[in-house]
């Protein structure tokens, strides 16, 4: 059909194809008196009083006759397109409520595509079954012979992609907000036993209301059948992270470090892992290995969104957040923190140079951390104040240092983070021996060890403090353990 027909004939193939009954047209031709008028002011009325969208009038000229309904929806436009499907807007002809329908190509329904049409229906069921505020809630799946497609709420608004990319980096509540709003929506599914797999940004999709939803539990799967399907970036990088891992393809643990990967480029406007189209070094560990801190990035981000970030990165899958819920719970604690601590951005400037002595001579100070993420939080945290930061991952290692030369550090942190018990054994041991017992030291009690704070020999140059807490509070704890306050 071409623009040469008339209005009358166009407005004949909209009722064969039953976008349009006689009625609906009734209002133009009284508007014309007549039937008898030109293509083009008649397309216009159509459009203008919303009879047709752009989208059903292109097919109409195209000549088609299918594809401007699916079962009782009816498509106003396309919203989305991937390899492997298309997503429409629509409207239930008896209630007029919107829905987006996911419409799997032709090429993917016809015979000897049974793995994947029967892949797009099981996982289409599987995502049924989650009815949660932050995911998107699937309402009907279709899957007969050529006719495949999935119901699914309609959420006005925007995939975080394509907002990151307007955007660029978030402030860090509202980062904070949208990893909160993911993990939660994670958390639910993974009570349901169900996994994601597919974890990124287009698949966050950011409400008119401010709501982050998930999308495509379990899709990622309608990139290829085997272990080894590498079509789909994300895929590889699950793929990449089993490998470098040796996990399984449904753990939760994989879900919580893609969640990571874009809570991280949120706060620091830059990605994670290292961006490339080759597929091996995509797959390959040591791309996993070179995550920068968050910190290093990004050196305002607050410290206890940091430690979030950077647990949740974790390669040793034992040392990442266990569970969505785990990572949940951190996220709303340290989002409280962070709105506590309005003021640090100001407390930061003012105490630029607190690692300086008298002389405009940096303090040395000698942190005692084995996490090498957490050692990079520390390091920058600290080089920016002015201190001289040397790092040791093992307390053994310290004291031969300081029995060599005392004054190889003017101050000590000591976490017990990953150290354990013996982060509190060497604090102890500090403080008894002659040639250290003056030294200004801190011992930083991770949240699962607060208990032993009261076994901690303190002073007033030996300060005990413990997680959770504010950077500027780690910092004033130095401060006072060098003054003996």
């Amino acid at each position: 059909m071409t623009t040469t027909l008339t209005a009358e004939r166009l407005a004949q193939a909209a009722i064969d194809v039953g976008i349009l009954t006689d009625q609906d047209l009734q209002g133009i031709w009284s508007e014309y008196g007549t039937r008898n008028i030109d293509f083009e002011p008649f397309k216009q009325a159509m459009l203008r009083r919303g009879l047709l969208t752009n989208y059903q009038l292109d097919r109409l000229l195209a000549g088609y006759r299918t594809g401007f309904f699916y079962g009782d929806y009816k498509v106003q436009y396309g919203v989305g397109a991937g390899t492997f499907a298309r997503v429409f807007r629509a409207t239930h002809m008896k209630t007029g409520q919107l829905f987006a329908v996911k419409v799997l190509r032709a090429r993917y329904s016809r015979p000897g595509s049974d793995d994947k049409r029967d892949l797009f229906r099981r996982e289409g069921e599987l995502g049924a079954q989650l009815k949660h505020p932050n995911i998107v809630a699937i309402h009907e799946v279709k899957s007969h012979g050529p006719l495949n497609y999935i119901v699914m709420d309609f959420v006005e608004g925007q995939n975080l992609r394509d907002f990151f990319k307007v955007r660029g980096k978030f402030d860090p509540m509202d980062a904070t907000k949208i990893a909160t709003d993911m993990m939660a929506g994670l958390h639910y599914a993974f009570q349901k036993g169900i996994t994601h797999r597919d974890l990124k940004m287009s698949n966050v999709i950011l409400s008119s209301e401010g709501e982050a939803k998930l999308l495509d539990f379990g899709l990622a799967g309608l990139e290829g059948g085997g272990d080894d399907d590498t079509t789909n970036p994300r895929t590889i990088d699950y793929a990449g992270l089993e490998r470098a891992t040796n996990v399984r393809k449904d753990d939760t643990r994989s879900d919580i470090f893609f969640a990571g990967c874009i809570y991280y480029q949120l706060l620091s406007g830059k990605p994670a892992l290292a961006e490339t189209r080759e597929r091996s070094q995509r797959l390959s560990k040591s791309r996993f290995e070179a995550i920068k801190s968050i910190v290093e990035v990004n050196p305002a981000t607050p410290l206890p969104l940091a430690r979030v970030v950077m647990k949740s990165l974790e390669l040793d899958p034992a040392r990442r957040y266990q569970t969505p819920g785990e990572m949940l719970t951190d996220l709303k604690l340290s989002a409280k923190r962070a709105a506590e601590a309005k003021d640090h951005a100001a407390d930061e400037d003012a105490v630029r140079l607190e690692g300086q002595d008298a002389n405009g001579q940096p303090i040395k100070l000698m942190i005692v951390e084995s996490d090498t993420k957490m050692q990079d939080v520390f390091r920058e945290l600290f080089k920016k104040q002015g201190y001289r930061v040397l790092v040791t991952s093992d307390p053994d290692r310290l004291f031969q240092r300081l029995y060599d030369d005392v004054r190889a550090a003017d101050v000590l942190l000591v976490s017990s983070g990953q150290i354990g018990r013996d982060a509190l054994e060497a604090f102890n041991k500090l403080g008894k021996d002659n040639r250290t017992k003056n030294l200004p030291v801190v011992l930083l009690l991770g949240e699962p060890h607060a208990a032993w704070m009261k076994e901690a020999a303190g002073g007033p140059r030996r300060l005990v403090t413990k997680m959770p807490l504010k950077s500027k509070e780690l910092r004033h704890a130095i401060l006072a353990a060098l003054a003996g306050k």
